[in-house]
This record gives structure tokens, sequence and C-alpha cells, in this order.
């Protein structure tokens, strides 16, 4: 049987070519994860993958052996898993493969191509999506490598750059963007929407400028409480939200929430008996949890993502003179990844032959298919095409290793 070449691909979309309206639909919560890897994994031209899905850009990373356009692969997997048709925001989207997808993950991984530059926060989300991608065996031995190729690039710029040296992450940045606001203000109530990494690192940043009034929402009020104890705050569920924006003057809201979580009402009600009182919300989150125009009154002002876009713009001169330096890193781990991964598209049975037991496999389950009932046809199927994966993973393995 002709060899069918194996392909490394990232078709993703991020902040540098695309609004915060046009990724909103597409972000995958910390909760959906793990069942969108497995619904890309269970792609028929999806042999291995990870999905990277962040506030500023949701990417994802495949091998695939046959010619189908990256992009509808990614188009078929949101149709089926989100109900959305993305191909009008096709031009958003931005295919690499290759060495270039692999440049261009670890360019993430060290913080070169974030938003605010050298973040560092991006390397605990790059874990929690290869966790997720491993939680339902959706990463095989290629995304394995590159995975913790990507992990060692970050580790090297952080440590031997000047790109993770002072605050590097949204959150900072939100609180950076605020600091006079919140310096102007006697003791002010902050108000925490969600408890999470980007919650805790705004809380922490805070607590540094002055002695702030804590109190923090979440939808189990349980956590909202333990999380409260760490900065000597309060905590409370998310049915008291309407009462506690009453008393809030700033506001941080980074939930999973599908839908806004603060609407236009519940502002207006909170604002009607602040006097002049001032009303300041920070939201962190994509979706956005805010549904309040940016300046829809002279007694609330509504900042987001965009916002923090635009504001660290001209914060970042001391990281931009260490980007040499973490190029150099970064083409040092793409020149190891790329020595390997021609070794890998050169094994027979990774490079073709799993074309030709995967054949057999059709031909041998079809006259069983037939006979079963529909709702075992399809876990049949998906967990002998698995073990068809996993074969060709092992065999793979043993001629690179020299393992039997």
């Amino acid at each position: 049987m002709q060899s069918v070449g194996r392909r490394l691909v990232l078709c993703g979309i991020n902040h540098k070519h695309s609004t915060l309206e046009q990724r909103e639909p597409l972000q995958l919560g910390h909760e959906e994860l793990a069942s969108a890897n497995a619904r890309l994994s269970r792609h028929p031209q999806v042999l291995e993958s990870i999905i990277v899905s962040t506030c500023n850009r949701v990417e994802f990373y495949f091998v695939t052996g046959r010619d189908q356009e990256p992009f509808d692969i990614v188009a078929d997997f949101f149709r089926d898993f989100r109900g959305i048709d993305i191909k009008p925001l096709a031009e958003q989207f931005r295919t690499r493969k290759g060495p270039h997808a692999a440049d261009h993950l670890f360019r993430v991984a060290a913080g070169i191509d974030s938003m605010v530059l050298g973040e560092n926060q991006i390397v605990s989300q790059l874990k929690e999506a290869y966790s997720s991608a491993c939680a339902v065996k959706a990463a095989g031995k290629v995304i394995h490598r590159l995975i913790h190729q990507a992990f060692r690039v970050g580790k090297q710029v952080r440590s031997d750059t000047e790109m993770g040296k002072g605050a590097c992450s949204v959150s900072s940045a939100a609180v950076e963007l605020l600091h006079n606001k919140i310096d102007a203000l006697e003791r002010p109530t902050v108000l925490f929407v969600g408890v999470n990494q980007m919650i805790k690192l705004a809380a922490s940043r805070i607590n540094l400028i002055d002695s702030p009034r804590f109190k923090f929402a979440n939808r189990t009020e349980a956590r909202a409480v333990a999380f409260a104890e760490k900065f000597d705050g309060e905590g409370f569920g998310l049915d008291k939200l309407p009462e506690l924006l009453g008393t809030a003057d700033i506001v941080f809201t980074c939930t999973s929430a599908n839908q806004p979580i603060i609407t236009h009402a519940m502002i207006d009600r909170a604002v009607a008996d602040r006097g002049d009182r001032r009303l300041i919300v920070m939201d962190l989150a994509i979706p956005r949890d805010v549904d309040y125009p940016h300046r829809q009154d002279s007694r609330i002002e509504v900042y987001d993502l965009e916002d923090i876009k635009e504001f660290v713009k001209d914060q970042q001169e001391k990281r931009e003179q260490a980007i040499p330096q973490a190029e150099e890193i970064i083409d040092r781990k793409l020149t190891e990844f790329n020595y390997w991964w021609q070794h890998v598209k050169q094994e027979p049975l990774y490079n073709g032959q799993a074309d030709a037991i995967e054949s057999i496999r059709e031909e041998e389950l079809r006259p069983l298919l037939e006979k079963l009932p529909s709702e075992l046809k399809g876990e049949l199927n998906e967990i002998t095409r698995r073990m068809v994966r996993r074969v060709a993973d092992a065999a793979g393995h043993s001629e690179l290793t020299g393992k039997e």
C-alpha cells in the first residue's frame, strides 16, 4: 500500500488576528475541555490532538494523515461540539504545519505570542490542556513530545532571560491599568466574582497596593468562603451578587459562564443609590461576564480584555529587548524537535501501514456492526479505532528506541 505521510498541524484563532467578539463563541471552558479533546480525537482524520484554549486563543494541534484542509477539521469540530458554523471566521484562523506549528507553540510557551509579553500564566494553562488531552487519550507520542519540549522552552526562557521578570499576566496588567483608581480610594471594597487562578493573581496584586476589603462570590459558596479566608475576606454565593454589587467600589470578574452573569439591570440597580461613588468593573472573562456598554453611565467604568490589550502596548519595552535571546532558545529546541519529527515520519507503521490496518479493521468489523444495535455501533467502532492507533504508536516507538 502506498504510504500516506503524516502531518503535524496547528489551526487556531488568537488575539492578534481577531476581536474579542469573534472569539467569545469559540471559547472552551475548563469544565468542557476534556470532552472537547475527546470529540476532536474522534474525528476520522485526526490521529492525535490537543486543544489549547485561553482568554486570548483557541488553538488546535493535531496529527493527520489526510489531505483535508485543517480548517475544515476544526469547522467540523465546532459544528458537532458547539453547533456553530465558523466558516465566516475563516480569515481570522491561522494554519501552520510541521515545524511551523511547533515553532508557534514554543513561542506561546515562551510568552512571546501573548497579549502581555512574557505572560507566565500560559505555562499552567498549557499543562491543563495537556492533562485534559491525556485524560481522554487524545494525545499520542507526537503531541507528548511536542508539549514536553514546549514546557522546556517556557522554563528556560523565563530562567535565562528578562522575559519573565516583573508582572507578566493578564491579571497583573489589569491591576496595573486600574492602579491609580484603586490607589485613590480609601480602603476600597473589592468584589471578585469567580474562584480561579486569574482571580487569585488579581487579588494578590491588589492586596499589595493598600488594605482593601475583599469579598468573593462564586457559584459554589463554600469555595468562595474558603478562598476568601486566604485574603481575610468574605465569601458568598452568586445569589447575593446583586446586593454585593451595590456595596463594591471595584469589581473583578472572571468566570466560565456561557452567558453574562452581571446584567445591565443589575448594574443599574447597583449605581442607582450610590450618589457620587463610582463603580469600576474589570471583566477578565471570555465570553464576557458583564452585559453593559463601556461608556453608558458616568458613574460606572467597565473594562475588558480589549482595554488591557491597548494598555500593555507601551508597557513592554524591557521584555521586547529579551525577544532575540528567547528566540535563540526556541530555535535550539525547535531543531531538536524537528530532528525527532523527521525520524518519526519515516516509521513505516506510523507513516502508512496504519492505514492498511485501519482498512482491515473496517473490513472485519463491518459484518458485526450490521448485527449490533445502533447504541453499541459507535462505541465498538471507537474502541477498535483507538486500538489501531495505540498499536501504531507502540510499534513506532519500539522502532525509534530499539525496544521490542
